[in-house]
């Protein structure tokens, strides 16, 4: 299965909550198009093209960055109305509204995938995925949500929270992936292999010119003595931005395994499927009960954080997080550790993703894959869920 070979196979629309526009002149409605550009540098490039300061920028939701996207953005009336037709990239004008748009509001998005290097012997199984899609699928976080994770069940948070802090540290600092510029990549091997030997890392980076600042400022702050707490307190130069991400990435996948369990209680063995992802094995279901669909639609599970103990958690939940826990060698209390790192953040979450006005058409030939198949299919999701989830499940054999 292949996504994303071409712009066109992967359209995000967004839907806009009008309930969070105001009436009033203070502020210009935009709708904006973009073709394979990542969204921050996108507001960049208008900021900086019609001297709008950024933080002047209203957005709802952050797109995907190899797609068609179209989305809202708002810009105060003091700077006229703008209009911006590019190669990649068009802005146009919509209406005044009387208040700047926001992180989160928005109803949803619409989403048109073709998927593509189908093989023929799977058709008649993905026909029958995609006769049930109208049943929703878990509402997983994905494999996006984990970028800082390096190796699966290696999490930079899960170390800190057990107070293994040179081990969290050293992850950051010698794991790579594939990625990654080959100057940093060789990097992180030179540190894993001489660690301990901050003097000599640091002269390796100078004799290569390499400047990253938060490589050079943990090393030489390691460097002035070698007491455990030191590794602890080197976090200090860790990008504020990296150590949210180590905390919802852990959150994200606690989560995960959560839910997962859940649906254990609910989904008979004989309607379970799974699949594989970089942090462990989603749990999809081939069927589902009407009585148990109705249960769970509506449903939400929390994120786990410190102060879980104050939220309003169902006691069947609780059980969940404190099997989960348990078997990651942790309790409640241990996320007050994180405190210090980045505060985690409370959530309650869809157990369940239901798509909506699902449309598809036929299997064609695949035109870009010699001998393998393509479908296109159109569906709208509700804020925050993931488009790739439904594809993972029309997929999952």
């Amino acid at each position: 299965m292949k996504i994303r070979q071409l712009p066109e196979d992967f359209i995000v629309e967004e839907i806009l909550d009008e309930n969070a526009l105001d009436e009033g002149d203070a502020f210009n409605l935009y709708l904006l198009k973009k073709i394979n550009m990542e969204n921050l540098r996108t507001l960049s490039y208008i900021s900086k093209k019609f001297k709008i300061p950024l933080k002047e920028i209203g957005y709802c939701g952050l797109k995907d960055r190899h797609a068609i996207t179209i989305q809202h953005i708002t810009i105060p009336a003091k700077y006229g109305v703008l209009s911006l037709r590019e190669k990649n990239l068009e802005l146009k004008y919509l209406r005044k509204v009387g208040n700047s748009l926001k992180l989160g509001q928005l109803a949803g998005n619409k989403f048109k995938i073709t998927i593509r290097y189908l093989k023929k012997e799977y058709l008649p199984d993905i026909g029958e995925n995609l006769k049930k899609l109208h049943l929703g699928v878990p509402n997983y976080y994905d494999t996006q949500r984990f970028g800082s994770v390096y190796r699966s069940g290696e999490f930079i948070a899960k170390e800190y929270m057990m107070g293994n802090y040179e081990e969290a540290l050293k992850i950051i600092l010698t794991r790579y992936k594939k990625s990654e510029n080959k100057l940093i990549k060789d990097l992180k091997r030179y540190i894993r292999s001489h660690w301990g030997d901050w003097r000599s890392i640091i002269r390796y980076m100078e004799d290569r010119g390499i400047r990253d600042r938060m490589f050079h400022n943990i090393i030489r702050y390691l460097e002035g003595g070698g007491e455990e707490e030191r590794f602890k307190e080197a976090f200090k130069y860790v990008d504020i931005r990296l150590k949210k991400l180590f905390v919802s990435a852990y959150q994200s996948y606690l989560w995960n395994e959560s839910v997962k369990s859940l649906l254990k209680k609910y989904i008979p063995k004989e309607d379970r499927t799974y699949m594989d992802y970089n942090c462990g094995t989603f749990l999809f279901y081939k069927d589902i009960e009407e009585d148990v669909l109705n249960t769970l639609k509506d449903e939400t599970f929390p994120t786990i954080t410190h102060d879980l103990d104050t939220k309003d958690v169902k006691e069947e939940y609780w059980k969940i997080i404190e099997d989960i826990l348990k078997k990651e060698g942790l309790r409640i209390e241990d996320f007050n550790r994180l405190l210090d790192l980045s505060k985690p953040s409370y959530t309650e979450r869809r157990i369940l993703s239901i798509p909506e006005e699902i449309r598809y058409g036929e299997f064609l030939e695949d035109e870009l894959n010699k001998g393998r198949y393509k479908i296109t299919v159109e569906f709208q999701l509700k804020k925050g869920c993931y488009a790739t989830m439904i594809v993972k499940r029309i997929t999952s054999i």
